[in-house]
């Protein structure tokens, strides 16, 4: 590119050529000493003197009269003399395709009339310029060819890394990352973070969704199998034992349904299918049915359920049955893990807008790393459970779904010194009046 622009320069720069100015200059005295040589010595020593002024390669001198007569005897190629008049026609300066002809006229004391030409050709580059500046484009182009190489390393190596990953989840290993660390920060390596998020996004929806197919198999495996055995004994059993097995089996028939919908609601409510008419509701009815329910199947523990319903009437923009079934779960679960007399409180807030409704009980937590993972479908701290209360591990997987439908959150905590806490945020229709009674959230 250099040579390139040298090129174009000495062609077609407005001092045509510049590397020639220095001969330009030197002309004048040249033209004289070259017409008194002639004038003094002939064309001997006319020749002597052009020979001695001359480069090898780089220029060459002639002497001319008035009638341009080349009076040195030297050779000169056909070129010259038409390059030479075409120079005295434009200010003493003429180019052609190999070659640049500069002339100068001068007249001896006589008055005698001579013209002086030189032809001057392109030297090379590496011959024009000062060992300084040919040091320096050398450092600079070893400069610059680092600095590209290890510029072309740190943009490739994220994005073969990515590539890399790409490969491997594609291959089946969902474990696999194209981590950076946290010390570069440019797209590449943002792009690099957000491959990396994808990637365990996508590993926690494959694991829930081998967990789910897992306890679903379990689940439903459970039931159908004490159903076999039951046919099998009523099959020789007397009638009395035969009328016992036979409700069982209705038993296990209904725990059969109910899972399946459970499963089948989790399923719609994850796919966004499920797309059920909404209205607005009474909140305070749809929790004081919720909780009258709760009270029932509680007192077979006894279980106490505290929850001070006197607060102003609100409504909210839902389904019924939905958030109704969602409070159940969360009070199921609370009524269970409080044990035999135990005690489930029922709190609800407003504030900003949102109805805050927590349910807290007094049984023993869970562990802090599983509070996350209380809502994913067939999750259970103790697995254990399952096989004592034929809890599917589904029951607040369907709050989470049903509250997310209502635009609200849900979240779980541990209360002090023990119990846990299920707090539910719903988006208000219309505020309460200023007469409702605040209730506290239970600690």
């Amino acid at each position: 590119m250099l040579f390139l622009a040298y090129r174009v320069h000495a062609s077609f720069g407005p001092d045509r050529p510049w590397w020639v100015q220095p001969e330009r200059r030197a002309m004048p005295v040249l033209a004289r000493s070259a017409s008194w040589r002639y004038d003094t010595r002939g064309p001997d020593g006319l020749r002597e003197f052009l020979h001695g002024i001359a480069l090898e390669n780089r220029s060459a001198y002639w002497l001319f009269d008035e009638n341009m007569i080349e009076l040195s005897g030297l050779w000169m190629g056909p070129d010259v003399r038409e390059g030479a008049q075409r120079a005295l026609q434009n200010q003493g300066l003429a180019s052609s395709h190999r070659a640049t002809f500069i002339v100068e006229t001068v007249w001896n004391p006589k008055g005698k009339r001579y013209v002086f030409v030189g032809e001057f050709f392109a030297a090379p580059l590496l011959h024009t310029l000062p060992v300084s500046v040919l040091v320096v484009i050398l450092l600079s182009s070893l400069l610059t060819s680092l600095l590209c190489a290890v510029l072309a390393q740190y943009i490739t190596r994220p994005i073969i890394r990515l590539r890399d990953a790409a490969h491997a989840i594609a291959r089946g290993n969902l474990e696999a990352r194209a981590g950076l660390g946290s010390t570069r920060r440019d797209e590449i390596a943002d792009l690099v973070r957000d491959f990396d998020t994808m990637a365990g996004e996508i590993r926690d929806l494959v694991e829930s969704n081998k967990r789910m197919l897992m306890g679903a198999s379990h689940d439903l495996r459970s039931p159908i199998s004490r159903i076999r055995v039951a046919l099998s004994l009523a099959s020789t059993a007397p009638e009395p034992e035969r009328n016992e097995l036979l409700n069982r089996i209705e038993l296990e028939l209904l725990r059969l349904n109910e899972m399946i919908e459970q499963i089948l609601t989790v399923a719609r409510l994850e796919s966004g299918e499920f797309k059920p008419a909404t209205q607005s509701i009474s909140l305070n009815l749809v929790i004081s049915e919720a909780v009258e329910d709760a009270r029932f199947e509680a007192s077979r523990s006894n279980v106490e359920i505290v929850y001070d319903e006197h607060w102003s009437e609100v409504t909210i923009v839902g389904e019924e049955n939905m958030l109704r079934s969602a409070f159940e779960n969360v009070l199921r679960n609370a009524i269970f893990y409080s044990g035999e007399d135990g005690r489930v409180e029922v709190a609800v807030t407003f504030s900003d807008g949102l109805a805050r409704i927590s349910v807290s009980d007094d049984g023993p937590g869970v562990p802090e790393a599983a509070l996350p993972k209380l809502f994913d479908p067939f999750y259970r701290v103790d697995d254990a459970r399952g096989a004592t209360t034929g809890g599917s591990g589904l029951g607040l997987s369907i709050v989470s779904r049903a509250v997310t439908f209502h635009h609200g959150t849900v979240k779980a905590s541990n209360a002090e010194p023990h119990g846990l806490e299920i707090l539910i945020e719903l988006p208000l229709s219309g505020t309460p009046s200023s007469g409702f009674k605040r209730i506290p959230v239970f600690d």
